[in-house]
């Protein structure tokens, strides 16, 4: 009996060493919060939990930084086709890593989504540049809803000035500064920056709404699930006061 006693000892801490040893623990950081959690080494590397932690946070960013449709005349007069040179380098580039990620199976769908969210953000940013250096192009391809903001300048500076009004008319129902600041915008420079407003924030933002997106909050449910399933009851945070 007695012997018998001191095998069950011994099979507990032999289970007691396998299940510790299969266990290794990850610690990154995540906004205000420091993140610790243990995960079967086993079935995933730590490599993949960071590559599958990077798909999530990709899918609420924007992932293509080379450029940025201007807000001022200097950024205006800048822009050229060297633009769309460089930036669809930087698209080939950033969607070759992302595809060759190697994640967790359980961000395999999310992968994916980065991957859809990427060539959504390289269309937007492609039509945003040919808006200004080509846009009879940009006209062409874009989607129906977001012509409006182009076909002015296809008539005449009237057409354009009207349309810009429009929007700006929008705008202040929601935002006391519009008006203001259009009336400024008028007497300084009203050719360059009626063309800023309507091709940056008109066309712009009606191409990213036309666009491929992923709710933030299911990215973040989608992150708190994913962490449930590979820390379970040993993910543990700390974090700071915003």
């Amino acid at each position: 009996m007695k012997s018998y006693s001191a095998l069950a000892v011994t099979i507990v801490a032999l289970l007691a060493v396998t299940n510790s040893a299969q266990a290794e623990v990850s610690k990154w950081q995540d906004d205000l919060c420091d993140m610790e959690g243990e995960f079967d080494h086993k079935k995933y590397s730590a490599k993949q939990i960071e590559n599958s932690h990077f798909v999530i946070r990709g899918l609420t960013r924007s992932n293509l930084e080379s450029f940025y449709s201007p807000m001022d005349i200097a950024a205006l007069e800048k822009i050229s086709m060297a633009d769309l040179a460089i930036l669809t380098e930087e698209y080939q580039q950033i969607k070759s890593q992302v595809e060759r990620l190697d994640v967790v199976p359980q961000a395999q769908d999310y992968k994916q989504q980065l991957v859809k969210s990427i060539d959504s953000e390289y269309k937007t940013k492609r039509l945003n540049i040919l808006a200004y250096v080509d846009p009879l192009q940009a006209i062409r391809l874009s989607p129906l809803v977001c012509k409006q903001y182009l076909a002015p300048f296809f008539k005449d500076e009237a057409a354009v000035q009207d349309k810009w009004q429009q929007l700006v008319e929008k705008r202040a129902l929601t935002n006391r500064y519009a008006m203001s600041r259009y009336q400024n915008e008028k007497v300084s420079n009203p050719t360059k920056y009626a063309k800023i407003d309507l091709l940056t924030f008109g066309l712009g933002r009606c191409l990213v709404d036309q666009g491929y997106r992923v709710d933030s909050e299911q990215a973040y449910e989608s992150y708190q699930k994913l962490n449930q399933t590979l820390f379970g009851q040993s993910l543990k945070q700390v974090c700071e006061e915003p």
